[in-house]
């Protein structure tokens, strides 16, 4: 069977989480490393991408995919300290699809890397980059095998969610999106139907909620419910709250898996193979 796996390099919102009461889960921001087959897919340029990055350079990874959410900082700050995009060797591909003002990617990234915001622009990239701009619900074809659906989110100035299916299986990133109460998200449904994994944002909870609408986020308990009725086998919880130790992730995490077996809260390091009954690996 070819390899189809995922591992967290970072799993926090909104702003990486002080160290010391964070060991277990993680400080850092959003970023998923997908591997399928011999292909490399980043979902995600949070600080996580940094760690993950230096690993992909050490292993001589010269190709890889970056999908990007949205553009808000949390999603975006580790880009410009990414050490394969500095290599002449490396061919990369970097998309966005949730721009809403006629923004490009490539323009999108250069009005983030220039001063006086930051000292390096995209002109010192030595790799190969291909900046891709897509419309959800478009389906991307990256080859190999490889199809991402993509599906509109609810989140203050557009994201993007994915899924990415490939020899058979299938995972889904689902992060800053709110729901509405009582109201499910069809978008989302018609996406992760059938998912062997669904990675989705869970900031709040249901108890929290009420005082963060329209901050763009969701709940764990929401994640529940979109997976039951979509028949997603596994859940992680993800964009954890900066204000979210260990110690509240691991209750979270286990109130969790009392209502849905399948669930995990996403830390750093945390290694999945999608499609397998076993999660962590």
């Amino acid at each position: 069977m070819s390899r189809f796996s995922a591992t967290i390099w970072g799993a926090r919102g909104s702003i990486a989480a002080p160290a010391g009461p964070n060991r277990e889960f993680g400080s850092d921001t959003s970023c998923v490393e997908v591997t399928c087959g011999k292909r490399t897919i980043i979902l995600d340029a949070g600080t996580g991408i940094v760690g993950c990055g230096r690993k992909l350079y050490e292993a001589h990874v010269n190709e890889l995919d970056i999908l990007l959410t949205h553009c808000h900082f949390d999603h975006i700050m580790g880009l410009p300290f990414v050490i394969p995009l500095y290599k002449d060797h490396v061919s990369a591909r970097i998309f966005a699809g949730h721009l809403e003002d006629g923004t490009s990617c490539r323009k999108m990234v250069e009005r983030f890397m220039c001063p006086p915001y930051f000292p390096v622009t995209p002109k010192q990239f030595a790799a190969k980059i291909d900046y891709r701009n897509f419309s959800p619900p478009e389906t991307l074809d990256l080859g190999d095998g490889i199809a991402v659906r993509t599906v509109k989110l609810n989140h203050p100035n557009g994201a993007v969610g994915y899924r990415i299916d490939y020899a058979g299986r299938s995972l889904c990133y689902l992060t800053d999106t709110e729901h509405v109460p009582g109201q499910p998200d069809e978008g989302i449904l018609d996406l992760i139907e059938g998912a062997d994994v669904m990675i989705y944002d869970t900031t709040y909870t249901d108890e929290t909620f009420e005082r963060h609408v329209g901050f763009g986020h969701s709940t764990w308990q929401e994640g529940v419910r979109l997976s039951e009725a979509a028949g997603v086998r596994q859940l992680l919880l993800f964009h954890h709250d900066v204000l979210h130790t260990d110690e509240t992730l691991e209750a979270l995490e286990r109130e969790a898996q009392g209502r849905f077996a399948g669930a995990i809260a996403a830390r750093t390091g945390l290694a999945i193979e999608v499609g397998a009954d076993n999660i962590p690996v």
